[in-house]
């Protein structure tokens, strides 16, 4: 099956990348205490995960995350 993310859900996949899927999954729900009073981040974390359940080891693997990893901003 194939999983079709959202150019969000991609961004927070590359925010919170770790070695493996459920490694990311694991840092992904490490922030649930503290999105809990805004909906909007919520559902858009929740159907990362509920997508990234159906993502096979492999898939994860093969997903370019770094166009969407902040790049850091050097200061002048």
């Amino acid at each position: 099956m194939m999983v079709r993310f959202e150019e969000n859900e991609y961004m927070v996949m590359a925010m919170f990348q770790r070695e493996s899927r459920r490694q990311t999954m694991e840092e992904i729900r490490s922030v649930l205490p503290f999105i809990m009073e805004d909906d909007e981040i919520l559902l858009l974390i929740n159907s990362t995960l509920e997508k990234m359940e159906n993502l096979s080891y492999e898939a994860f693997l093969n997903l370019d995350l770094e166009p969407y990893q902040e790049t850091a901003v050097e200061d002048e």
